[in-house]
């Protein structure tokens, strides 16, 4: 899910989606009419990324838990021999091993038992995100059968990519992954480092049980493939209701733990009080009161830059986070340009509020690498700020933060349009003071419509034309609609000639 290791997202019959294929780029817009799945495909999305992030809820990555299959034989000499390789091309920095480090018939073995037994786990935090209490609702409504996901990326040394099907049939999540036969592990210090010391201590058990052994080899084999077949950083959604759980997010929160702890209340009704989403998101705000730090060095001051850009030229004014007094909760408030008060954020306009946690969470939580989702950032801006934020999505990207946004926008579209087309030229249209590019590569825009028979959506990429610089969305026929329902209008009377 890295940018150099893209993600295609392969889906059938998922809500109201009949069918898509989208490859994640470092810019992924969707586009189209209402209720034709966009903000469903982004929920997955962000779903798959935080099921395979895992370590926050040592869930799916860490072991295979209870009942652990045996170990193909030669898995743990086989991985104690790929750390010897790992650490020595990246703890020394040596740039001799390109190729890569190749995976062994057994470890190809262990990594496929492990992955199978991630439906159940993958399955519950898509659930989670969705807020509903059964998969079964995520199914489109007259499909023949269950939903099916494919997720397919590049491994290193082939070029076939690793495939990785997650179905839900007869209420029950199913993982099968595939990883081509000669896969290499790239060399690569940063993806090797957070598995190292569960890979070092391989070494160190010849004097434990062997039932310890052999747990602690599967950590190292889920270790392995969360590097190997995600390589992802974080991924964080801001929902687009985020105005409302911006001014009301104190209430909400204390009204969910009133009712996560009132005897009697727990367990009264299965369905979760709000999704997963908007619960991450909630909690997200609520541990800005904290004061550690999530970043340091230069990927915290260029994201920081991007913020103070959004807070000087779009809400004319400063975003502040601090505590509440005795307590880590977050008060955010909102000074104006040139006033010495501040403002509680829910006595400001929608609009900064609508962009607020843009500036909250680049300044406070979003890292390079990360996955950020924007559903409608278009929501309460007028078409200037919704061309002057486009160029600032476009700005968080190339600081190397991976973008989805969802919008109904055609402002949104046509500063896209000329920000690819600005690439084009040779000093990237460095005469405009505004100027901003992304290559056409790194962004794409799909097309979400309905079918003929009303059977679901479909999904298609939509290039941007070269004549009129702009994507084909269907906003142009809304257009000449308008101004055809205007020309068969009678002209009204004390008019005629």
């Amino acid at each position: 899910m890295t940018t150099d290791r893209p993600l295609t997202l392969d889906v059938t019959d998922f809500g109201p989606i009949a069918r898509a294929c989208v490859e994640l780029r470092p810019l992924t817009v969707f586009v189209g009419p209402s209720n034709t799945g966009k903000t469903w495909l982004a929920t997955l999305a962000y779903a798959l990324h935080r099921a395979f992030e895992g370590p926050r809820r040592g869930r799916p990555w860490g072991g295979t838990g209870s009942g652990e299959p045996a170990l193909p034989e030669g898995t743990r000499k086989d991985l104690a021999h790929i750390l010897a390789q790992s650490t020595i091309s990246g703890y020394l920095g040596s740039d001799r091993v390109e190729e890569g480090i190749s995976l062994t018939p057994p470890v190809e073995a262990a990594l496929r038992l492990h992955l199978e037994q991630q439906g159940t786990p993958i399955g519950a935090e898509i659930e989670r995100c969705f807020g509903v209490d059964t998969g079964g609702s995520l199914v489109r409504h007259g499909s023949a059968g269950g939903a099916c996901v494919l997720l397919r990326h590049a491994v290193a040394g082939v070029s076939t990519p690793a495939v990785h099907q997650l179905t839900l049939g007869d209420r029950k999540w199913k993982f099968l992954s595939t990883m081509p036969e000669g896969s290499r592990i790239p060399p690569n210090r940063d993806e090797w480092l957070s598995a190292a010391t569960d890979l070092l201590d391989l070494l160190r058990l010849e004097d434990q049980p062997k039932s310890v052994q052999t747990s602690r080899v599967w950590e190292a084999v889920a270790a392995l493939a969360k590097d190997l077949v995600t390589g992802c950083g974080r991924a964080f959604y801001l929902p687009a209701d985020r105005t409302g759980l911006m001014n009301a997010h104190s209430t909400v929160v204390r009204a969910l733990i009133q009712g996560a702890t009132l005897p009697g209340m727990r367990g009264a009704d299965p369905a979760p009080p709000l999704s997963g989403v908007r619960g991450d998101f909630l909690e997200q705000l609520t541990e800005m009161a904290s004061a550690r730090p999530a970043r340091s060095g230069r990927d915290k001051a260029s994201l920081d830059e991007v913020g103070k850009r959004i807070e000087d030229g779009i809400l004319r004014g400063a975003i502040e986070v601090g505590a509440l007094p005795g307590v880590a909760y977050p008060r955010f408030t909102y000074r104006p340009g040139g006033w010495e008060a501040d403002l509680p954020l829910t006595n400001t306009s929608s609009m900064v509020s609508e962009i607020a946690p843009v500036v909250l969470y680049l300044r406070h939580v979003v890292a390079p690498a990360d996955l950020l989702i924007i559903d409608e950032p278009e929501s309460h801006l007028h078409p200037a700020m919704q061309v002057a934020f486009t160029r600032q999505i476009a700005e968080i990207v190339r600081d190397g933060v991976r973008v989805i946004v969802t919008t109904h926008s055609e402002w949104v579209l046509e500063e896209l349009g000329n920000v690819v087309g600005r690439d084009r030229l040779a000093d990237g249209g460095a005469d405009n003071p505004n100027a901003v590019s992304l290559s056409a590569g790194n962004v794409g825009v799909w097309l979400f419509q309905t079918t003929t028979d009303g059977d679901g959506s479909t999904v298609k990429e939509i290039a941007l034309d070269e004549e009129s610089g702009l994507y084909p969305s269907g906003f142009d026929t809304v257009a000449r609609q308008l101004h055809n329902d205007w020309a068969r209008l009678p002209v009204p009377r004390g008019n005629e000639e």
